[in-house]
């Protein structure tokens, strides 16, 4: 198909692409990309993008759209009217109450976003769907969570398109228990319960991304209810296109965690925890459709449903199709683990419909008696329906099933010619339990495995069967739980000698085992040290910063990490509630990991806002420089950034390749961050050089004066400097205490900085006095006279190229600087000295004259005031 009129335009502006699973910890002030414009009014912003969607107007749902964000008033009419084509409808922090099914149909680009802490809530006894957007394309759900906290309150939202759907960051929060429910009734009386959440892509080209959606619904187990019972995700026949689900949260719902597999369109489960499901935790069956990288788990004895002994059967996976005949669905790289519970038929479960299918480097614990690890049921039909298409073979590659378990099978294999158990590895030691059984399977093979059990390692049941390189011992990889509900691990595999670590994420991380008493979790930031042993972890959001000093091996979810090519530290911006923003600058290449579209990052600077949530980043080089505005924690790599002891503000100059000198100054105090030997800072100015690299710095105060001598690009607090438009040079005057009068004249432009009533500026002529403080000027130009008065007087005459220093009786020494150099004058006597471009002498009652070449950089007396041109 074509895709749909402007959905995907280039880099989107705003992507967040890698919030955790759990996102609670995160919520914050998002914003959009583009100024707010009602549409309600009349008025539209300039067209954005977000999550590769085009927008042209945004409603405010409160100030525009009237909603009442107290949950007191219901908001569906207000959502059904503000809805619009090429609109999004941002929701500020609040409560939204939803009271009715608000059907909006036939939309492009339509978008639903919350700004911080939003939450749709629902009545008690609500039980259907809140929000059923259809029949258009382009659609965004974000940030809004479900709040079905009211007794008997189990909604549900529907989202079709037939193309662009971008569902992010929603939980739902509560159990959705109906109140007629009944666990293991026979339906009468049973209601059907509405989903949680139809995502539906109807284009067979389309596409949509669900992801970290959490729902940990804790729900009435074995309330089945003849399929009517509430379901985590159902996609069905009428998707056609491919939706993925992107490390998402599903925990006890009474029918199927994820229930996907009546459908021929692909459904791709990346990543996320599955979890005390009844029925089944992931459910699949068509071509393209596979679950990688996730943890799956039935443990009924943590279980949070009020009644998990009445579980029907907590499978792990199943491939089935039903009456559709679809097939061709995988397992990759999954931790499948059955530790506890009432009923199951195995940790991946080929049903009597299913067709082909593989499983690959996956991890398969069992612990319960007479549960298989896997289990490929006779492809016969069921009921009504018919044997599903051939082939109907089974693939287990690198496949380990491990446990405790005792009797029956670890793997069994029911009628399905030219199965293949390749590279296997099954550890199980429970009395009776036999290894690989195939039944009726000719053709089959089981080559290059492990097996050790009690039982036989091979039952060729009415078949013949392949066998070649079956070793009888050895230890097979466990599977990880993910008990604490975290998608991600991470495993630091030492070399032999000492390597030091350190790395942060943007979720929750918790250790997995095998950490020594010098490994240290502080919040999302983990330090510690490997030998030849092995560190693990578990987390949830992204990797921010990995820092390694020495030899690993370290893989992410089974696969390389590549932690030589993610920056070095880590930053994180946690708020307290209330708005905060924030600036800050590195000296290196900056990364935003769980960042909104408030929040920018230009070249080495990032600027943004949180709420209540938290914003991280990743970078290499320093943090230079952090401007807070509010409350907020700051981490650096997990300790304290100190940011209130850090300079304000950043400058950094980036040089084009050639040599290009620069000076500049500033008004407070200036500190270096990535800066080399020929760079030197003397006070509050700098003066140095660049070529092809970066010169970076941060200060207090204000940019006072600029002087760039070739060409670079130069960035304060990451916008353009201006350097241009500023003056050249800046004039200080600083008293030491005494009374001195000052007179000076500029051939360019002048500005007075920090003055008193006393000074005066004239054109490009100054006249003032100083004390114990300090005047300063910028300007443009060179100083072409200049005259100080106090025990000794100072002149400059910049059109004779003549300085003079006259004594009024009293003896005093002086040192003069110009960029070029002196020349000796007859005035002069013995005790005065010229080195290039410094002098230094001393006068009583008459006068010391010199030539001079270049600018005048200092005039200091020993008494009385001094003069620095920078």
């Amino acid at each position: 198909m074509l895709r749909s009129d402007g959905n995907r335009e280039g880099p989107s502006v705003g992507d967040n692409t890698s919030l955790s699973v759990d996102r609670r910890s995160y919520l914050k002030l998002a914003g959009v990309a583009a100024g707010s414009a009602s549409m309600l009014s009349g008025a539209a912003s300039a067209a954005f993008t977000r999550r590769g969607i085009k927008f042209k107007q945004t409603v405010d749902m409160v100030s525009d759209a009237g909603c009442d964000p107290s949950g007191n008033e219901p908001c569906d009419s207000k959502i059904r009217n503000a809805a619009d084509d090429h609109t999004l409808l941002k929701f500020p922090p609040g409560e939204y109450r939803i009271t009715e099914k608000n059907a909006i149909l036939d939309k492009t680009n339509l978008g639903f976003l919350g700004e911080g802490d939003v939450r749709f809530k629902a009545p008690a006894g609500y039980n259907k769907k809140m929000l059923v957007v259809d029949d258009g394309t382009g659609l965004l759900f974000e940030n809004i969570d479900v709040d079905l906290r009211a007794s008997g309150a189990t909604p549900g939202l529907h989202f079709g398109v037939d193309d662009d759907l971008e569902v992010h960051d929603v939980e739902y929060i509560g159990q959705g228990i109906h109140p007629n429910s009944d666990p293991r009734g026979g339906g009468n009386g049973n209601p059907a319960v509405t989903y949680a959440l139809y995502p539906i892509v109807r284009s067979p080209d389309g596409t949509g991304t669900v992801s970290n959606v959490v729902a940990k619904n804790d729900g009435l187990m074995g309330a089945y209810n003849h399929g009517n019972g509430r379901v985590g995700v159902w996609i069905g026949i009428s998707h056609k296109g491919t939706v993925t689900l992107k490390n998402c949260q599903f925990e006890g719902f009474p029918n199927n965690g994820l229930y996907c597999s009546r459908t021929g369109g692909a459904v791709q489960v990346e990543g996320g925890v599955f979890r005390n499901n009844d029925i089944t935790q992931v459910r699949l069956s068509s071509s393209d459709s596979y679950v990688k990288n996730a943890t799956i788990t039935a443990d009924f004895d943590n279980s949070n449903s009020p009644n998990p002994g009445d579980t029907l059967n907590s499978r792990g996976v199943r491939f089935e199709a039903g009456k559709f005949g679809y097939r061709g669905a995988s397992v990759e790289n999954c931790d499948i683990t059955i530790a506890s519970t009432p009923n199951s038929s195995g940790g991946v479960v080929v049903g009597s419909d299913g067709a082909d299918h593989a499983i690959r480097n996956t991890r398969i614990k069992v612990d319960v008696d007479s549960i298989r690890g896997v289990y490929a049921k006779a492809p016969v039909g069921f009921g009504n329906r018919g044997p599903p298409p051939k082939p109907h073979s089974t693939t287990l590659e690198n496949v380990s099933v491990t446990g405790s378990a005792s009797g029956a099978d670890a793997v069994r294999i029911d009628q399905r010619d030219d199965s293949v158990v390749k590279g296997c590895c099954i550890d199980q030691n429970g009395g009776n339990r036999n290894g690989v059984r195939l039944v009726d399977s000719d053709g089959s093979k089981v080559v290059n495995s492990t097996i050790d059990v009690n039982g036989q390692r091979v039952v060729e049941d009415n078949t013949w069967v392949r066998t070649r390189n079956i070793d009888a011992s050895g230890s097979c990889p466990t599977p990880n739980q993910g008990g604490g509900g975290l998608s991600h691990t991470l495993r630091i595999d030492g070399t032999g000698s000492r390597t030091d670590y350190s790395f942060s994420v943007s979720g929750d991380l918790e250790g997995a085992g095998s950490l020594s008493s010098e490994d240290n979790i502080s919040g999302s930031t983990a330090t510690g040290a490997v030998g030849s042993g092995v560190d693990s972890y578990e987390f949830s959001g992204e990797i921010v910063a990995f820092d390694l000093d020495g030899e690993a091996n370290v893989m992410l979810d089974g696969e390389p990490a590549h932690v030589g090519q993610r920056p070095d530290h880590a930053l994180i911006i946690d708020g307290t509630g209330s708005r905060t923003d924030y600036t800050f600058t590195v000296s290196g290449n900056l990364k935003g990991a769980s960042i909104t579209s408030e929040d920018t990052i230009s070249g080495s600077t990032a600027t943004g806002a949180v709420g209540g949530g938290s914003d991280s980043y990743g970078f290499t080089g320093e943090l230079i420089a952090f401007s807070l505005d509010g409350k907020a924690n700051v981490t650096l790599d997990g300790e304290p950034a100190h940011v209130g002891q850090r300079p304000d503000h950043a400058l950094v100059i980036d040089g084009t390749g050639s040599r290009t000198d620069y000076t500049f100054t500033v008004s407070g105090n200036l500190k270096g961050a990535s800066i080399t030997n020929e760079d030197s800072i003397s006070d509050s100015t700098a003066i140095s050089a660049v070529g092809s690299g970066r010169d970076s710095y941060g200060f207090t105060g204000e940019l006072v004066a600029f002087d760039l001598d070739g060409e670079a690009n130069v960035t304060l607090d990451g916008e353009p400097a201006h350097v241009g438009q500023r003056p050249d040079h800046v004039l200080m005057i600083d008293g030491d205490g005494s009374h001195t009068d000052y007179r000076f004249s500029v051939s360019g432009n002048l500005d007075g900085k920090n003055l008193t009533g006393e000074d005066d500026i004239s054109g490009s002529t100054a006249t003032g006095a100083v004390g114990s403080g300090q005047d300063s000027y910028a300007f443009t130009g060179d100083v072409e006279q200049l005259s100080l008065y106090g025990h000794t007087r100072i002149k400059v005459d910049r059109s004779a190229q003549i300085i003079s220093v006259s004594g009024t009786s009293k003896y005093t020494s002086y040192q003069l600087m110009v960029t070029g150099d002196f020349r000796r004058m007859d005035s002069l006597t013995d005790e005065d000295d010229i080195s290039g471009g410094v002098a230094t002498g001393a006068v009583a009652s008459g006068t010391d004259t010199y030539r001079y070449t270049g600018r005048i950089q200092e005039l200091a007396t020993g008494d009385h005031a001094s003069v620095i041109v920078r």
